[in-house]
């Protein structure tokens, strides 16, 4: 039996929409993200907190995001800033008992509508995720300039 709906995604068992995977992480987009772009980065190995990865597993999720990050910019997607976050725990509002960091891209002017969009964060399992068509969309844009970032 799984321990969450990431491993049951790193065991094939649920579908992603994927940016990266290697030996020890993947990176998915979020089914609910908050910008276009949103990337959610998880180790293979299941630990609830960041403090409990290995210092190189927990090195290589960094890098592995920031390779992403440096993917976005040079995207289409051309975000003006990316926030990096890691909920920690419960009362971070981690939802998911498994350790991801989200690269959050931001855009010119987005403040107001990126309020809004978590404001109705809550709404998410009601109103249902974005459409895979649209995920793969924007993922094509991050991997062709992933393809390029060494």
């Amino acid at each position: 039996m799984s321990h969450c709906i990431f491993c049951d995604i790193i065991e094939g068992r649920l579908p992603a929409v994927k940016i990266h995977e290697d030996e020890q992480v993947l990176a998915i987009m979020d089914i609910f993200p908050l910008r276009q772009g949103h990337v959610l980065v998880i180790p293979k190995q299941h630990h609830r907190q960041l403090h409990e990865l290995a210092p190189g597993l927990r090195a290589h999720l960094v890098d592995t995001a920031t390779r992403i990050t440096r993917a976005l910019y040079a995207s289409t997607l051309k975000p003006a800033a990316v926030h990096y976050q890691v909920n920690d725990g419960p009362a971070a509002n981690q939802t998911v008992p498994h350790v991801h960091l989200h690269v959050l891209p931001r855009y010119r002017g987005d403040t107001g509508r990126f309020l809004a969009r978590l404001l109705r964060k809550p709404l998410d399992p009601m109103l249902g995720p974005t459409s895979s068509a649209e995920l793969e969309a924007t993922a094509a844009h991050i991997r062709d300039s992933l393809a390029h970032i060494t």
